[in-house]
């Protein structure tokens, strides 16, 4: 009776003699038949014997090449993230499924793919480019639409003031309304440079880089420049007390004067015009000037109903805020005043707080760790108080003390003030401000100089 073939033919990888005896592989070469051929070399002619040594020179650089060009391929396959043929399983083979045989559990040898070294970069070549391309195309889609990039790139929408406010730009300048402010001193940045399509060639950045573009040192995620005095830390920005907000409140601070920041009014109108009439240098030359802005300001605001120097915003907010803060801004967050849950008091009055903290101005904590564990025996009590009330439900007090120390502008407090942050951001559910605060203690700059697209 024949036996059936093999499929792996004269390669078979099995010793077990149950296999040869069941399966046909393909006889080797007999000892008679290798004499007859050494046989036939012996009688062959001279010239042919001669050329033997040559055409087995020839025979070896071509298999060479053949070789060369066979690992050239399987690279090219490995490139296109495809596996070499691998030998199908031998279902009818019962030794491999038999527990009790010798050969059970073994596995059959697969081919094996080329070492490639490190420095290659093989998986780099493959998806790097392909990477950079996504952002790319994904950056320039932004770059055509303003607001989802002002969205995409700082987190927060823009109130309907912020359109109307360049539309009188370009009512005033076509070609470049950012610019319309420049000759007294104020600049228009922060948001307005993605309508002023600043950032369409702008070298591409990390996402932390822009939310820290114009965000001076005092400013916490609840504020955000719009406007800055050329040449001062004297900026104006959009107050959220919630990252949703798009109520346009706007606030000022100076950041060469400390953390106090105070809000002027309920639109983008109200900040510019703020500055026409307290923070403008005056001269003789540009007096009408001044007047003249002012007046168009006050027509194309009463021509497209905003309200100019409006007071029940503020009103309504001021009787939200449950504490005033360092930065005398206060905070709102949810308070349940017949209950009294929300926010409680710290552990310690601002007076006392701020002695506390005094002593963390001239510690580095990376270089004098003593001085540091000592300075937060007094404030330890008063930050395990602030978790202590997040665990009773009164975030606002983890995020006062947050704020309080922000304010206080010790940066070997940044590790202290991070967790009250992302703890009271958390629980009051405003992730975005989470991300804020992290990419600014991240590089928390001093100075006037933070304008990305210059870096």
């Amino acid at each position: 009776m024949d036996k059936p073939a093999c499929k792996y033919g004269a390669s078979c990888y099995q010793k077990n003699p149950a296999h040869k005896e069941k399966y046909s592989h393909p006889t080797e070469p007999t000892d008679d038949a290798s004499t007859k051929a050494d046989e036939s070399l012996e009688h062959e002619s001279p010239q042919k014997a001669a050329e033997t040594p040559a055409s087995s020179s020839s025979k070896r650089q071509s298999e060479d090449q053949s070789s060369a060009t066979g690992a050239e391929d399987l690279l090219n396959e490995i490139k296109k993230c495809k596996r070499p043929p691998t030998p199908e399983k031998d279902h009818n083979n019962k030794e491999e499924t038999d527990q009790s045989h010798e050969y059970y559990g073994m596995t059959r040898q697969r081919y094996t793919l080329p070492e490639v070294p490190m420095d290659v970069g093989l998986m780099s070549d493959i998806y790097d480019p392909q990477i950079e391309f996504s952002k790319k195309a994904e950056y320039k889609e932004l770059c055509s639409d303003p607001k989802q990039f002002i969205k995409h790139k700082f987190l927060v929408d823009m109130p309907a003031c912020f359109d109307s406010l360049w539309k009188f730009c370009e009512s005033k300048n076509s070609d470049k309304p950012v610019e319309v402010f420049d000759k007294l001193g104020l600049r228009l940045v922060g948001p307005f440079d993605v309508l002023a399509k600043k950032f369409i060639d702008a070298k591409m950045h990390e996402p932390g880089d822009y939310l820290r573009h114009w965000r001076f040192y005092y400013d916490p995620p609840e504020f955000q420049t719009i406007l800055v005095k050329k040449g001062t830390g004297l900026h104006y920005g959009y107050w959220r007390d919630s990252p949703s907000e798009t109520t346009g409140l706007v606030a000022v601070n100076d950041v060469n004067k400390g953390c106090e920041i105070k809000l002027i009014g309920e639109n983008s109108f109200d900040a510019v015009i703020h500055f026409l009439e307290n923070e403008v240098t005056t001269t003789p030359f540009n007096k009408a000037q001044i007047a003249s802005l002012k007046k168009s300001l006050e027509e194309w605001a009463k021509d497209h109903n905003i309200q100019l120097k409006g007071q029940e915003q503020l009103r309504a907010r001021n009787k939200a805020v449950v504490c005033k803060t360092f930065h005398k801004a206060g905070i709102v967050v949810p308070f349940d005043r017949k209950k009294e849950l929300g926010y409680r008091q710290l552990l310690e009055s601002d007076a006392n707080l701020k002695k506390i903290l005094s002593k963390f101005d001239s510690i580095d904590k990376a270089t004098d760790k003593v001085a540091f564990d000592k300075a937060m025996e007094d404030l330890q009590p008063v930050v395990t108080g602030a978790f202590i009330a997040v665990d009773e439900c009164d975030f606002g007090t983890a995020l006062e003390l947050a704020v309080d120390l922000f304010c206080s502008g010790a940066s070997s407090l940044h590790d202290v003030m991070r967790p009250l942050f992302v703890t009271a951001y958390s629980m009051l559910k405003r992730p975005q401000f989470i991300a804020i605060m992290k990419s600014h203690l991240d590089n928390r700059r001093k100075g006037t100089d933070l304008d990305l697209l210059h870096k």
